[in-house]
């Protein structure tokens, strides 16, 4: 074949080629093109009014949801994944509960609800107008509502009545009695109660007299002073009478106090619980607390109103393998502490056999022989023996508090114990005279140190942690 048919034959088939895909184009032009449809987002609730403390369910029925994110504003859960959820409200208030879909195609659409949790209804005076503090609430006068938000009595009798009291009031389920002189609450059983609604008139700290009784042998029962959230009506302890002997009768009444007690100014719900049986409860006077007066004594660490100071260096001198920081979250008394810290290698003054710190009094060397007691505030789970010394000009003299034999009522249970401690038991190397026996010593003190004991000394690190606090002289 020559080269001219060769030449045809590619044109006649480049023309072929051309026809075929003209025909091609045609047909993709008319075929038909379904599209799927697009997601969308639902959901449903079963509840957007509830009480504290119930629970809503949330169900998504979202279509051709990729992924699904809920977030509970105040709720528990507060986010889930899940298209079903129940969320409880234990808190009042207003939230809102949010529902965010993703699709396939990456669009997000959100869904919300609006969900009220209502709190408990507001209390109902007895008289109509809460009694103000200062002032005086009468036992038998509770708020009205009956059982269960006024006061809650064990039985629905009233045993008053039931043995010849007179009737007081309606609502009489609360053992009610009215005697010639006194109108009061009694046949009391552990826990019951009754709810004050009080106006404090101003914020402040106050004292609560309650005016009680017992006839029986074993005498009364403590009464719980609480303070009710108003939202939900949950109680917070805020002290109580303690158990009292007999008084001389049903009928003789006495006093007892419950003082130091902080409220907010404005509408307060307080609850008086009664812890047992044989009490009786006339009222409770309640007045402004006056301020502590100043103690009479030496302040060497503490924030406590005291007539003399003579503060020592704050934070103590960093030695003997002990850290010492001031600390804010941990106070006994104000705003701040020391933690003692157990460190061989990053207190930067390394020793071996030992580990202490010593606080150097401002004025020293310092007469302190008009006192007989040191008082200090101790905290700590570390139970290993610690010394607690006085540096004075004729030698050291110190006690050790032993978790084997606890004395002065310290525990190393991570609670604070204020320990009140003879100086005449701080002995001359812990063996020898009493400070408070030796002129040259009481009268010429220099530094006061926390130690480690030799008995149990360690060289491990971060083995002895002691929080101080509050630390003064008193005469008695």
């Amino acid at each position: 074949m020559n080269l001219k048919h060769i030449h045809l034959l590619k044109k006649e088939y480049i023309i072929l080629f051309f026809i075929l895909f003209i025909f091609s184009c045609e047909k993709e032009e008319d075929r038909t093109v379904t599209l799927y449809a697009k997601g969308n987002t639902e959901a449903q609730v079963s509840s957007t009014n509830i009480d504290f403390g119930e629970t809503i369910n949330f169900t998504s029925t979202s279509f051709k949801a990729l992924t699904i994110n809920w977030t509970f504003e105040g709720g528990s859960p507060t986010t889930s994944i899940n298209p079903n959820i129940a969320v409880t409200y234990n808190t009042p208030g207003t939230f809102e509960a949010k529902l965010v879909v993703k699709y396939i195609d990456n669009t997000i659409e959100t869904k919300q609800f609006t969900i009220v949790v209502n709190g408990i209804d507001p209390p109902l005076p007895f008289s109509g107008i809460p009694v103000d503090v200062e002032g005086t609430f009468e036992a038998e006068n509770y708020d009205l509502g009956g059982e269960g938000i006024g006061y809650h009595d064990t039985e629905m009798e009233n045993l008053a009545v039931t043995n010849g009291s007179p009737t007081y009031r309606s609502d009489d389920g609360m053992d009610i009695e009215v005697g010639s002189t006194v109108t009061n609450i009694s046949y009391t059983n552990d826990g019951e109660w009754a709810n004050y609604t009080v106006n404090v008139t101003n914020s402040g700290t106050y004292d609560f007299e309650f005016i009680v009784a017992s006839g029986d042998p074993s005498g009364g029962k403590s009464i719980k002073l609480q303070l009710l959230n108003p939202d939900t009506g949950v109680p917070t302890d805020l002290g109580q009478t303690g158990d009292f002997p007999n008084t001389g009768g049903s009928s003789v009444y006495v006093s007892k106090m419950v003082t130091g007690i902080s409220l907010n100014e404005g509408i307060n719900t307080l609850r008086l619980y009664f812890t047992g049986a044989n009490t009786n409860l006339d009222k409770v006077n309640v007045i402004a607390s006056l301020p502590p007066a100043p103690i009479d004594g030496l302040g060497i660490y503490t924030e406590r109103d005291i007539t003399n100071s003579n503060p020592g260096i704050v934070p103590p001198v960093n030695n003997g393998n002990m850290s010492i920081t001031t600390v804010t979250n941990n106070p006994n008394h104000g705003n701040s502490s020391l933690f003692y810290h157990y460190d061989p290698t990053g207190n930067g003054n390394p020793q071996s056999g030992f580990g202490l710190s010593h606080m150097d009094l401002t004025v020293a060397p310092y007469n302190a022989s008009a006192y007989n007691y040191l008082h200090i505030a101790v905290r700590s789970n570390t139970a290993k023996n610690v010394r607690i010394r006085f540096n004075t000009s004729s030698g050291n003299y110190w006690i050790t508090l032993k978790p084997s034999a606890p004395t002065y009522g310290m525990l190393w249970d991570g609670a604070w114990h204020e320990l009140v401690i003879p100086l005449s038991d701080m002995l001359a190397n812990g063996n020898g005279a009493g400070l408070s026996t030796v002129a040259g010593a009481i009268s010429t003190l220099r530094q006061f140190t926390i130690r480690t004991d030799d008995s149990d000394y360690t060289t491990n690190p971060n083995s002895f942690d002691y929080y101080i606090d509050d630390i003064y002289l008193t005469t008695n």
